[in-house]
């Protein structure tokens, strides 16, 4: 009889959704897509310990510490920025049996159109064509000075921090090192528009005091909340000059010049792990994350 209940419970919420009236669609844009994979998870110890028949709670159910691959997308519509991550849609008898949340590749590229409708405040429905399009979690969203205008290419001031107002954020980089920690030189850049939609960015010193022991060096990326994951690493040479260390950074495609391939592996909700694709030449180099004007930097010798 209780199967029968849920069974009804389940027919009578996709009447209601399908009653429900068509959301409201909005054009966008695609700003990025990563592909992501975090490790599985072993369980507690807590969960070995359950009685045998006993219903495990979700932080022991297989679904929940299987290693799972993913895509990141960040998508521009209206005044909103959100990152996300698209899955698939379940199915009627998926309610009954839940198996976890099931990813999906978005088949979508960087500036590709996009419309976007908003279900709630954890999710959104993107669509390429007059689809019902396909649901992704919200991983975090912003609000942009301005709509977005898709089609034209928009340029973005930089940040621009004064001695007055020091600008925070919840994410950090830290170097890893032989099963340690080590900080980076932390300092807020300097911006200086040089025309064309670009900035230079200054960082006050001629060389770091944090030297990477290793010319392959990995970095964790830790945020104090998960919302505060959806920010993008960027890792990037720096050229010296008069005891300034400065890079060129694009306002419109969002990187710098210098910019160097790097490998993003999301170890947690709130930890990334960055790795770099090719060892480095001797020099200075700054890890940048995605709207903050704060550099972590170091040196390789």
């Amino acid at each position: 009889m209780l199967s029968i209940n849920r069974f009804t419970v389940v027919l009578l919420a996709a009447a209601s959704l399908s009653a429900a009236t068509e959301p409201l669609w909005e054009p966008g844009k695609v700003v990025s897509v990563e592909q992501l994979t975090s490790p599985a998870k072993e369980p507690d110890p807590s969960c070995r310990a359950l009685p045998k028949g006993a219903t495990p709670p979700p932080s022991c159910r297989p679904a929940n510490l299987r290693a799972e691959q993913f895509w990141r997308v960040t998508v521009e519509a209206g005044n909103k920025r959100f990152v996300v991550r698209p899955y698939r849609a379940p199915k009627l008898l998926d309610s009954l049996n839940p198996d976890g949340t099931v990813y999906v590749d978005p088949n979508l590229t960087e500036a590709s159109p996009v419309e976007v409708a908003v279900i709630s405040s954890k999710t959104i429905r993107l669509r390429t064509d007059k689809g019902q399009g396909i649901p992704a979690i919200v991983d975090s969203q912003e609000l942009l000075s301005s709509p977005v205008a898709p089609g034209k290419a928009e340029v973005f001031p930089p940040p621009r921090p004064t001695a007055t107002a020091t600008i925070t954020s919840t994410a950090k980089v830290v170097l890893l090192e032989n099963q340690h920690f080590r900080d980076l030189e932390v300092q807020e850049f300097k911006s200086q528009d040089i025309g064309d939609g670009a900035a230079l960015y200054s960082f006050t010193g001629d060389s770091s005091q944090t030297r990477s022991g290793s010319n392959t060096p990995v970095f964790l990326v830790l945020a104090e909340t998960e919302a505060a994951m959806g920010v993008n690493p960027e890792l990037s040479r720096l050229q010296v000059a008069k005891g300034t260390r400065q890079l060129a950074y694009s306002l419109t495609r969002r990187r710098s010049a210098s910019s160097l391939p790097i490998t993003v592996t999301q170890v947690s909700a709130t930890v990334r792990r960055v790795s770099v694709s090719a060892p480095l030449s001797p020099g200075e180099y700054v890890v940048l994350l995605e709207n903050s004007a704060r550099g972590f930097l170091f040196s390789v010798r």
